[in-house]
Protein backbone atom coordinates (compact mmCIF):
# COMPACT_ATOMS: atom_id res chain seq x y z
CA UNK A 1 0.00 0.00 0.00
CA UNK A 2 1.55 3.20 -0.90
CA UNK A 3 1.54 6.68 1.43
CA UNK A 4 -0.65 8.65 1.18
CA UNK A 5 1.34 11.47 1.66
CA UNK A 6 5.20 12.04 1.48
CA UNK A 7 7.49 11.28 4.07
CA UNK A 8 8.87 14.58 5.36
CA UNK A 9 11.81 14.92 7.61
CA UNK A 10 12.29 17.35 10.33
CA UNK A 11 13.68 20.98 10.38
CA UNK A 12 17.67 20.82 10.80
CA UNK A 13 17.72 16.96 10.31
CA UNK A 14 21.21 17.67 8.75
CA UNK A 15 23.07 19.13 12.18
CA UNK A 16 22.75 15.67 13.58
CA UNK A 17 25.45 14.13 10.97
CA UNK A 18 28.87 15.73 10.77
CA UNK A 19 29.46 14.79 7.26
CA UNK A 20 25.74 16.66 6.64
CA UNK A 21 26.65 19.55 8.32
CA UNK A 22 30.62 20.26 6.67
CA UNK A 23 28.48 19.83 3.27
CA UNK A 24 26.03 22.46 4.18
CA UNK A 25 28.81 24.67 4.94
CA UNK A 26 30.64 24.25 1.66
CA UNK A 27 27.25 24.99 -0.09
CA UNK A 28 27.24 27.83 2.71
CA UNK A 29 30.59 28.65 1.57
CA UNK A 30 29.70 29.11 -2.48
CA UNK A 31 27.31 31.74 -1.74
CA UNK A 32 30.05 33.29 0.86
CA UNK A 33 32.46 33.64 -2.21
CA UNK A 34 29.18 35.29 -3.99
CA UNK A 35 29.35 37.91 -1.41
CA UNK A 36 32.91 38.60 -1.60
CA UNK A 37 32.52 39.14 -4.98
CA UNK A 38 29.88 41.47 -5.06
CA UNK A 39 31.63 43.17 -1.67
CA UNK A 40 34.75 43.64 -4.09
CA UNK A 41 33.09 44.81 -7.18
CA UNK A 42 31.50 47.93 -4.74
CA UNK A 43 35.12 48.32 -3.96
CA UNK A 44 36.29 48.85 -7.45
CA UNK A 45 32.86 51.06 -7.98
CA UNK A 46 33.80 53.49 -4.69
CA UNK A 47 37.27 53.56 -6.15
CA UNK A 48 35.34 54.63 -9.53
CA UNK A 49 33.76 57.65 -7.44
CA UNK A 50 36.95 58.90 -5.90
CA UNK A 51 39.46 59.05 -3.23
CA UNK A 52 36.84 59.84 -0.23
CA UNK A 53 34.00 57.31 -1.22
CA UNK A 54 37.15 54.68 -1.62
CA UNK A 55 38.26 56.20 1.71
CA UNK A 56 34.81 55.61 3.27
CA UNK A 57 34.66 52.34 2.01
CA UNK A 58 37.73 51.13 3.70
CA UNK A 59 37.48 53.05 7.13
CA UNK A 60 33.92 51.19 7.01
CA UNK A 61 35.49 47.96 6.23
CA UNK A 62 37.65 48.48 9.22
CA UNK A 63 34.91 48.62 12.21
CA UNK A 64 35.42 45.53 14.48
CA UNK A 65 31.70 44.31 13.59
CA UNK A 66 32.84 44.43 9.99
CA UNK A 67 36.04 42.67 10.48
CA UNK A 68 34.12 39.79 12.61
CA UNK A 69 32.10 38.93 10.11
CA UNK A 70 34.63 39.32 7.24
CA UNK A 71 36.40 36.64 9.30
CA UNK A 72 33.82 34.12 9.88
CA UNK A 73 32.88 35.22 5.61
CA UNK A 74 36.48 33.95 5.17
CA UNK A 75 36.41 31.06 7.29
CA UNK A 76 33.54 29.63 5.22
CA UNK A 77 34.82 30.78 1.82
CA UNK A 78 38.29 28.97 3.07
CA UNK A 79 36.36 25.89 3.82
CA UNK A 80 34.61 26.00 0.96
CA UNK A 81 37.83 25.79 -1.08
CA UNK A 82 39.90 23.48 0.68
CA UNK A 83 36.31 21.03 0.58
CA UNK A 84 36.14 21.56 -3.27
CA UNK A 85 39.63 20.91 -4.17
CA UNK A 86 38.93 17.52 -1.93
CA UNK A 87 35.94 16.64 -4.11
CA UNK A 88 37.19 17.54 -7.54
CA UNK A 89 39.83 14.27 -7.07
CA UNK A 90 36.83 11.72 -6.64
CA UNK A 91 33.92 13.41 -8.53
CA UNK A 92 35.94 14.42 -11.46
CA UNK A 93 38.86 11.63 -11.38
CA UNK A 94 42.07 12.59 -13.47
CA UNK A 95 43.31 9.40 -15.65
CA UNK A 96 46.44 9.78 -17.33
CA UNK A 97 47.67 6.13 -17.04
CA UNK A 98 45.36 3.26 -16.78
CA UNK A 99 44.45 4.54 -13.14
CA UNK A 100 42.81 7.96 -11.97
CA UNK A 101 45.42 9.54 -9.58
CA UNK A 102 44.42 9.83 -6.26
CA UNK A 103 42.11 12.37 -4.97
CA UNK A 104 45.06 13.64 -2.22
CA UNK A 105 47.44 13.80 -5.49
CA UNK A 106 44.51 16.35 -6.95
CA UNK A 107 43.90 17.98 -3.53
CA UNK A 108 47.79 18.50 -3.50
CA UNK A 109 48.16 19.97 -7.12
CA UNK A 110 45.02 22.07 -6.67
CA UNK A 111 46.38 23.56 -3.55
CA UNK A 112 49.40 24.18 -4.61
CA UNK A 113 47.85 26.07 -7.81
CA UNK A 114 45.78 28.00 -5.36
CA UNK A 115 48.96 28.84 -3.65
CA UNK A 116 50.70 29.90 -6.69
CA UNK A 117 47.86 32.13 -8.36
CA UNK A 118 47.34 33.48 -5.27
CA UNK A 119 50.94 34.41 -4.96
CA UNK A 120 50.92 35.50 -8.28
CA UNK A 121 47.54 37.81 -7.42
CA UNK A 122 49.53 39.28 -4.27
CA UNK A 123 53.14 40.21 -6.42
CA UNK A 124 50.41 42.05 -8.89
CA UNK A 125 49.03 43.98 -6.88
CA UNK A 126 51.70 44.86 -4.37
CA UNK A 127 54.91 44.85 -6.06
CA UNK A 128 54.52 44.18 -9.77
CA UNK A 129 54.17 45.65 -12.73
Amino acid sequence: MAREYPWRRRAGWWLQNRRYLAFQLRELGGVVSAIYGLIFLNLLRTLRAGESAYTAFVDMMRTPPILYVNLVLFALLVWHAVTWFMLIGKSQPIQFTERPLPWRAVFGVNVLLWIGVSGAVVYLIFGGF
